[in-house]
């Protein structure tokens, strides 16, 4: 029997749904079921998780979708104290005990797929509610998104717009070792030995190796990186890379790179209908 059949049946079905995370190069796949689940040759561990409503129709793509799992799982820890620097993907599917309508394996169904927007802690720290956006509310954007503004509205080394080159050493320190992070200030080791003056990485970002999380740098000075948000684990070693300001005059000097600037430079800074000609 296919799952739908098992679905509308009367007395045939036997829901199992399986709960899968990506925090950087790390998995943690999920199940609410008592015991773990195995299909074909993937894993799904038991956990006491549970989750809100899936909608449907017009509210889908606009609804927040939520889990609650322990705090002490692995994978909440990762939001304590403060979120993650990277996207974390959340797939949500479902399938029926029984059911071997798929080469000897159940049909599986993703009844939701998005990303998590927020981490909520109650009854005392001891549940976390990761709350999900679906991943169809980025139809909702409006296109297009850029702006008639002085300005570049590209992302820093976005490789379709930008297409800066985050390989190139000369926008980049790699494998740096980390000495230190008090408060939201991370201290490394070889920036002003790179060559690279204040201010050059403001604005840029630093990537923690082996786990793909990243913080922005609102302030350099010498090898003091001011972050955003400080690190909830403090990496050995990072890949920092310089930041931009956006103008016109940056995209030139500092990264050859004007034939893809992405803002409208010569934008008049006095307008007409609210302060006159002269």
């Amino acid at each position: 029997m296919s799952y739908d059949s098992i679905e509308t049946s009367v007395e045939d079905a036997s829901p199992v749904e399986l709960y899968e995370f990506t925090l950087g190069a790390t998995s943690y796949a999920y199940t609410s079921a008592e015991d773990d689940i195995t299909i074909a040759a993937d894993v799904w561990s038991a956990r006491a998780i549970k989750r809100g409503k899936v909608e449907e129709g017009p509210k889908r793509r606009s609804s927040d979708f939520a889990v609650t799992l322990p705090t002490t799982d692995p994978l909440a820890q990762s939001f304590l104290g403060i979120m993650p620097g990277v996207r974390v993907p959340m797939t949500v599917k479902r399938f029926h005990r029984g059911d071997t309508s798929s080469g000897g394996n159940p049909e599986v169904i993703t009844i939701f797929s998005g990303w998590v927007l927020s981490a909520n802690f109650s009854k005392n720290g001891k549940e976390c509610k990761l709350t999900a956006r679906h991943a169809l509310a980025n139809l909702g954007r409006i296109i297009p998104s850029r702006s008639y503004a002085s300005q570049c509205s590209h992302i820093l080394y976005d490789s379709t717009t930008c297409k800066v080159d985050d390989t190139n050493p000369a926008y980049r320190v790699s494998a740096d070792a980390v000495v230190s992070q008090v408060g939201n200030v991370l201290t490394v080791s070889s920036i002003v030995s790179g060559g690279f003056a204040d201010g050059d990485f403001a604005s840029g970002y630093v990537e923690a190796i082996g786990t793909s999380d990243f913080r922005l740098i609102v302030g350099q000075t010498g090898n003091d990186l001011t972050l955003l948000t400080p690190f909830g684990t403090v990496p050995s070693t990072v890949n920092v890379f310089r930041g931009c300001p956006h103008g016109i005059e940056a995209c030139h000097d500092d990264f050859s790179n004007v034939i893809n600037f992405g803002g409208f430079a010569f934008v008049p800074t006095r307008n007409p209908y609210q302060s006159g000609v002269l």
